[in-house]
């Protein structure tokens, strides 16, 4: 056999080389996405525990249905040892009516993040109250 015909059905050291880089160039970037998608899944799954805990935190201030203006905090307890809450309740210009805020605290990957919601309550003994007329207005029609 021909050493000519030999060497060219084989791979040379520079093909071989070059084959191992492309290789090793795509595994890099699939492990960068790989490693950025799981980076984004956990911000994500933070910000949503901090939600739905404001919002259980808000939900049970509108339970209690009195509302004066003050301010409080606090923990989740065993089942949410990380997250840490803080709740204002101001009486806004309109009497009655009462702004909410819950502010959400987390630790996550060694930096602190905050999760704020928001809201307007109406004291339910209040004096808003609607009152029908049962005759219509002067000069308007049914």
């Amino acid at each position: 056999m021909n050493s000519r015909t030999r060497n060219s059905a084989a791979f040379s050291l520079v093909e071989m080389l070059t084959a191992l880089a492309i290789f090793s160039l795509a595994v890099v970037g699939t492990m960068e996405v790989f490693t950025t998608s799981v980076r984004s899944t956990s911000a994500s799954l933070g910000y949503t525990n901090a939600a739905l805990l404001g919002r259980k935190v808000m939900e049970e201030t509108v339970a209690e249905g009195s509302y004066m203006e003050w301010e409080d905090s606090g923990d989740f307890g065993v089942e949410h040892p990380q997250y840490t809450w803080a709740l204002s309740v101001t009486e806004t210009e309109n009497p009655g009516l009462y702004l909410m805020e819950v502010t959400v605290a987390w630790v996550d990957r060694g930096r602190e993040k905050e999760y704020a919601l928001a809201t307007l309550v109406a004291d339910r003994e209040s004096s808003f109250t609607y009152v029908e007329s049962a005759e219509p207005e002067e000069g308007r029609s049914r």
